[in-house]
């Protein structure tokens, strides 16, 4: 359960005005660097994650951290000591066997269809070869409810190919809800053995970016490709035709690296202090919210700002003397895949069997309300007393007990670390080109820095924090969303529903009329009193349902319908 606690003032926890200044300059600094467009948004794996590493490196040697020792020893140069490399899945490839001929009684006999201009192969298809013949089944939807069935009448399904129209018969994607899209009718489809599947659309062009729309190597056990619809219909009215299928994928392997800087303080239990400075680079990963051509996504808030903090800490840390712990500071790559870099580190069980707790920084340069998100209170028990002890001036702070969450101290929380993470909220700019760095709140990023060193002294001469599971990992990790809304939550707010703090273009909260600053209050006849209420709402509906949803839209109760 969430909760808002208000918090007043304790001296220690501000430094020297010219002490504040100077963290004020270096965090323009770093941020100057980090989110310019030089670092073109500093994709994992590519030359601007490595030139960012650089720079996070020559920091920490500034400040006079040092590699981490566990690491360091299986290296082979002064640089690389610094950087835990790990391997990640980058993206597919066409192998060198990608083919469509076709066998018939008629002129096609012999016709080859042309790799990224006739067809190309879905990246879930199996691999390998076929010879079969092929059977048009529609649009390859069965649904009672709208009273299709594509499979009617037809026979002698398995092991054949299987031609199927991913249009709609009155173009209504509403009407047809989950029977849509080519997943649901490759589900119907293997339901009938098919030895291969080719998709097709009469209503549009082939798509040929859509390949690269995939980074999943995971295998079907069926042969899938897309083909154009002009093929299709010379497919379907040729005599007695058998194709021959070649499926050829190959997975590219990337390396990405995150940057582990240590303070040795020759004590058993060590802290770690981390921070993700990867980001989407021009978008080509698929997780952009941008619609348009190719552009730099600089990332200040996500998460150069949270980079720039940890570089902060760690020079205070270091400064401030002797200590009961250990320190690891990491600056984290691959977040933005899906926490790859984080969950290398914590693969291996010597680097964490001595960790007391971990602080994670993530979107920390947008102070503007006033208000810093900090989840993981629950994870021990000790938390919620330092919280209160610590107790920040300037702004207020809103806690969440799950250590479960989309950012790396999720990756610590399952290995029994306790965590702590810091979070000033979601925008309208999140993993959009936007996001840049005349919209960063310094003076809010220094209190925030000051904030967490305050927590780090208090802990320092408490015994080993005791780990604990929080009540809402199970639950929140079982909860399967089959739709969104697509808007961007004010995780901030907390005045009772779901503020919209912006909408996606395309989605349904857009093609229903929400704006950004919208509460919603009710969705279908679900009530929504915060963040939970509305998760738990999304869940209980389906692609094609149509709902209304309940909004206060400046201090007036609204209506809109949505469908999803």
């Amino acid at each position: 359960m969430k909760k808002l606690v208000v918090l007043f003032v304790l001296t220690f926890m501000f430094p020297c005005i010219g002490f504040t200044q100077d963290i004020n300059k270096n965090l323009r600094k770093h941020l100057g660097y980090l989110a310019s467009d030089k670092l073109h948004g500093r994709l994992t794996g590519t030359k601007y994650e490595k030139m960012a590493a650089d720079y996070i490196i020559d920091q920490f040697i500034e400040i006079g951290l040092k590699p981490f020792p566990l690491h360091a020893t299986n290296v082979s140069n002064d640089r690389e000591a610094w950087l835990e490399g790990f391997d990640f899945n980058l993206a597919l490839k066409y192998g060198p066997n990608n083919s469509i001929s076709i066998a018939s009684d008629d002129h096609l006999n012999g016709k080859k269809l042309e790799l990224d201009k006739d067809f190309y192969p879905v990246p879930y298809s199996e691999e390998g070869s076929i010879s079969a013949s092929v059977i048009d089944v529609g649009f390859g939807i069965k649904d009672d409810k709208v009273g299709l069935n594509s499979y009617q009448g037809l026979s002698n399904l398995e092991g054949k190919i299987f031609l199927i129209n991913l249009s709609l018969p009155d173009g209504d994607v509403h009407k047809y809800g989950e029977s849509d899209g080519w997943r649901a009718r490759y589900e119907m489809a293997k339901l009938y053995k098919p030895a291969a599947i080719l998709f097709y659309n009469s209503k549009e062009p082939i798509n040929l970016e859509a390949f690269k729309m995939f980074n999943s190597i995971q295998r079907e056990k069926v042969f899938m490709l897309h083909i154009t619809s002009s093929w299709a219909d010379q497919i379907k009215k040729a005599k007695n035709i058998v194709l021959n299928l070649n499926v050829n994928l190959e997975a590219q392997k990337g390396i990405g690296h995150n940057v582990l800087g240590y303070i040795n303080n020759n004590k058993s239990e060590t802290i770690v202090i981390g921070a993700h400075y990867d980001h989407l680079g021009e978008g080509e990963a698929g997780n952009s919210l941008y619609r348009g051509k190719p552009a730099i996504h600089n990332g200040a808030d996500d998460n150069a700002s949270g980079t720039a903090a940890l570089i902060e800490l760690a020079r205070i840390i270091k400064k401030s003397g002797p200590s009961n712990h250990n320190y690891l500071f990491i600056a984290f790559s691959g977040e933005e895949l899906g926490l790859v870099g984080s969950k290398s580190f914590t693969a291996n069980p010597e680097y964490i069997k001595n960790i007391d707790y971990m602080l994670n920084m993530d979107m920390v340069g947008r102070l503007d309300s006033m208000k810093l998100a900090l989840s993981g209170t629950g994870t021990s028990p000790t938390w919620d007393s330092i919280i209160m002890k610590v107790m920040p001036g300037t702004f207020k702070i809103k806690t969440s007990a799950s250590g479960i969450g989309p950012s790396d101290h999720a990756s610590f929380y399952l290995k029994g670390i306790p965590v702590l993470h810091f979070f000033t909220g979601s925008h309208a700019d999140y993993h959009k080109p936007s996001d840049d760095i005349d919209k960063i709140n310094f003076n809010g990023m220094v209190d925030i820095v000051n904030y967490l060193d305050g927590i780090v002294n208090t802990l320092d001469s408490h015994p080993r924090l005791v780990f604990q599971k929080t009540k809402d990992d199970t639950a929140s990790t079982r909860v399967k969303y089959k739709v969104t809304l697509g808007v961007i939550p004010d995780y901030m707010y907390d005045k009772g529903g779901m503020r919209i703090d912006g909408v996606s273009s395309g989605k349904p909260a857009e093609r229903a009329g929400l704006q950004a600053g919208d509460v919603v209050i009710k969705l279908g006849d679900h009530e929504v009193k915060d963040m939970g209420g509305y998760m738990s709402a999304l869940s209980k509906f389906h692609k094609g349902d149509t709902t209304e949803v309940t909004i206060i839209r400046n201090g007036k109760e609204l209506k809109k319908q949505v469908s999803f």
